[in-house]
Order: C-alpha cells, then structure tokens, then sequence
C-alpha cells in the first residue's frame, strides 16, 4: 500500500476545509425563514366598536359568530423595514389566502391579497381591495406560542383609517405551524 505524501494530504485537508466554509458561508447567506401558518379564528361581528373610545376586549359585544381560516406560507423573513403604507406594495406570495370562510364575510374582496407585511411572530398585515374599491383589512397579531393562539382583525375600510364600523369581526384564532397546505377551493 503506497503511503501517502504530506503534501497531497495537505492539499486535501485545505480542500475539505475550503469545502467547509463555503458550506457555512451559502448557510449564512440564506436569511431565516419564517414557517408555513395556518390560522383558524372563530370570529365575532362586532355591535359596539368604537375606534374613539379605549375599549378592551371584555368592553366588545358580538352578535354572531363566523369561521375563518387564513394560510400563510413560509417565506423569508424581513431584514429591512417595510414599505410604508402609501409606498407600492411589495409582491405577495400567492399562496397567502384565506382557505375557509363559510359565512363569506371575506366574500366582498375575491382574488388575491394586494398587500402583506409579515412580521411574524410580532403581527401580520394584510388587504385587499373590493370591488368597489374599499379595503378588507386583516389584522393577526397577540401570538401566543406556548398556547398556540393568536388574535385577528377583520374589517372594511373606505381609506387607511375610515373603518365601516357595521363590518368589524376579530377573535381568537389557533395557529398551526408548518401544516399541510390546503387545498385551493375549486
């Protein structure tokens, strides 16, 4: 068996070590990504919000009561800020959708969402316009991972901050992380 000289052995640790820190810089190039979400709220329409007044959760009354599902895919998460609300909207993945509305309360604003900041865990924004050109605006936030929880908005607005207060649904909502993805409803 010949024996192997000290060069060529040094020649292929520098090679595998070459190897190593390529392998572990493309790693670290990669930013985080954030896992696939599948949350399921019960929500409530609410009879007495008011945006004017400091009211907590307790202080809201609900007359009915509507399921909806919203699937977020996993995707990179943000390193920089995001676009402000007047600025164009950054691309949307088009697996963002909602996956279940029985009662079609979303049913105003088919199609895709217009807008999505995901800044997962901290909250997710996201809009769509409806065909008469106001906003249905979806608000996920309060993430709970130990219980696996997370509240949800959902309104009608006619601009950013002018809300049709007749169309206001949030509750509470279960979240599963890295779930199958649903189907597209046919």
């Amino acid at each position: 068996m010949p024996i192997p000289s000290p060069r060529s052995g040094s020649l292929r640790c520098l090679a595998a070590l070459a190897a190593a820190l390529l392998a572990a810089s493309s790693a670290a190039a990669e930013p985080a990504r954030l896992p696939a979400r599948l949350v399921t709220c019960t929500l409530g329409h609410a009879t007495n919000f008011n945006p004017e007044q400091q009211q907590t959760l307790d202080d809201i009354t609900y007359d009915t009561h509507h399921r909806l599902s919203l699937y977020l895919p996993a995707i990179a998460q943000r390193t920089t800020p995001p676009p402000d609300a007047t600025e164009e909207a950054e691309a949307v993945d088009p697996g963002t959708r909602v996956t279940e509305d029985p009662d079609g309360i979303t049913a105003d604003a088919p199609g895709a969402f217009d807008r999505v900041v995901d800044l997962w865990p901290e909250r997710v924004e996201l809009a769509k316009t409806t065909p008469t050109g106001r906003f249905k605006t979806i608000l996920v936030s309060d993430y709970d991972p130990v219980r696996g929880t997370a509240r949800m908005f959902l309104g009608t607005a006619g601009d950013l901050t002018t809300y049709d207060l007749k169309r206001i649904y949030m509750g509470e909502c279960t979240v599963a992380l890295n779930p199958p993805v649903p189907r597209k409803p046919r």
